[in-house]
């Protein structure tokens, strides 16, 4: 019999702004219920205030409601507009919170990804080898392989590129060891398989954009990709646990 894989979803929210859509799992313990139903341990979790309102304070919020399985992810921005301390404050904040990630919402706060913009940031990022994740949605192509270019530390986990971005994602896994993908989205068959053969298997985090989407398709993707079984583990947890210095 096979060993349970450790799960650890890489993107997930907590909490509410406004009102939200009947059903959601929106606090930490209906939260907590939904990735016990599908086996997953632990979670990397930004809070909906931080998205949708201020993320200032969604931060603050998400580390009162932090709990043993729940990781925190704190969402940044670059610090012109005095929203958030500069980088290097930033940075010190989180290692005071034990904040080992952010994440990046440039279309929804107004903000631009350019050098000129958040160079700063991404820079103190990478020097600090904080595991960085944006949306597939918030970018385009060009961006991220600018990102990666001019950034070669800062570990990117672009989450939920869909299942026609193989012709983008290839090259610039070619060009970019620092890329990483959550592949929920990414349903081509044999698809993941591909990557781990062509890339490695840690180009690959599991996700699953809860409360949103249910993880059913990402974790059966994982339970019963065509590779070994380090390589599932890799992609279930370990290579995240890694980025964030966790143990697996």
């Amino acid at each position: 019999m096979d060993t349970p894989l450790h799960f650890f979803d890489c993107n997930c929210q907590i909490g509410r702004f406004g009102a939200p859509a009947p059903g959601l799992a929106l606090t930490p313990e209906a939260l907590e219920g939904e990735l016990q139903h599908f086996g997953i341990g632990r979670a990397l979790c930004y809070h909906a205030l931080a998205k949708e309102y201020s993320p200032a304070e969604g931060n603050r919020a998400l580390l009162e409601d932090r709990r043993p399985w729940l990781e925190p992810c704190w969402v940044a921005m670059p610090h012109h507009t005095g929203e958030l301390p500069a980088p290097q404050e930033l940075l010190r904040q989180m290692a005071q919170a034990d904040v080992r990630a952010v994440r990046l919402f440039p279309k929804e706060h107004n903000w631009r990804l350019r050098e000129w913009a958040a160079g700063e940031l991404l820079a103190v990022l990478a020097e600090a080898r904080i595991a960085t994740l944006l949306d597939a949605d918030q970018t385009d192509w060009d961006e991220v392989d600018a990102i990666c270019a001019a950034h070669p530390g800062l570990p990117l986990i672009l989450l939920r590129p869909n299942y026609r971005a193989a012709r983008f994602l290839y090259p610039l896994f070619e060009r970019h060891a620092n890329l990483r993908i959550e592949f929920s989205l990414y349903q081509v068959h044999r698809g993941i398989e591909e990557i781990c053969q062509r890339f490695g298997a840690q180009r690959l985090v599991f996700g699953s954009a809860l409360p949103t989407f249910s993880p059913g398709g990402p974790v059966a993707m994982v339970t019963y990709a065509d590779v070994n079984e380090r390589d599932k583990e890799a992609m279930a947890g370990g290579t995240l646990a890694r980025l964030l210095g966790r143990e697996a």
